[in-house]
């Protein structure tokens, strides 16, 4: 998801990336308590006939099940916030919140797009500056990234024009 809200006051442009999310933290919660009450009848039924040792299996996996679902979602919620002035450039990545910052130069960063040698490949969106690389919109499909840049570059642009204009 690329949300992108702009303040022509402040010449400021905010870019918010999310990768899409395949499913809510409710719908998770009642995937796993099905999940839970298939093993734990299937467990309780082996049980009743003498196979006691089921239970502590069922319920391992009831745990397993429910740790890789909190991962997945977990990373549903990572994000990156690109914030654009007319003379900085600051990019903070973080899960649900903002973790790491990083502030360059607008002036001295470059926007590169590489591009894979094979189509079945994604193409890699990368932010530099004095000798640092900062990959932006990893998790993005490649429509949105496309989207991304096209943005950026108008945005690049908008900047450009107000500096010649102000020059």
């Amino acid at each position: 998801m690329v949300k992108i809200e702009s303040n022509k006051e402040t010449n400021t442009h905010r870019i918010l990336l999310r990768p899409n999310q395949s499913t809510s933290w409710r719908v998770s919660l009642i995937f796993i308590g099905f999940i839970a009450i298939t093993c734990l009848s299937i467990g309780i039924a082996f049980a009743y006939l003498g196979a006691t040792l089921i239970l502590p299996f069922a319920g391992l996996e009831i745990i397993l099940v429910t740790v890789c679902v909190y991962l997945v979602l977990r990373k549903g919620y990572r994000q990156e916030v690109i914030i654009m002035t007319q003379d900085k450039l600051r990019i903070e990545t973080g899960i649900g919140k903002s973790e790491k910052v990083r502030e360059y130069f607008r002036m001295w960063s470059y926007l590169l797009v590489e591009r894979p040698t094979h189509p079945w490949y994604p193409a890699h969106i990368v932010v530099t500056s004095k000798g640092e690389r900062v990959p932006v919109g990893d998790f993005l499909t490649e429509d949105e990234k496309e989207e991304l840049v096209i943005r950026l570059e108008s945005i690049i642009d908008s900047f450009n024009k107000n500096l010649i204009i102000s020059d």
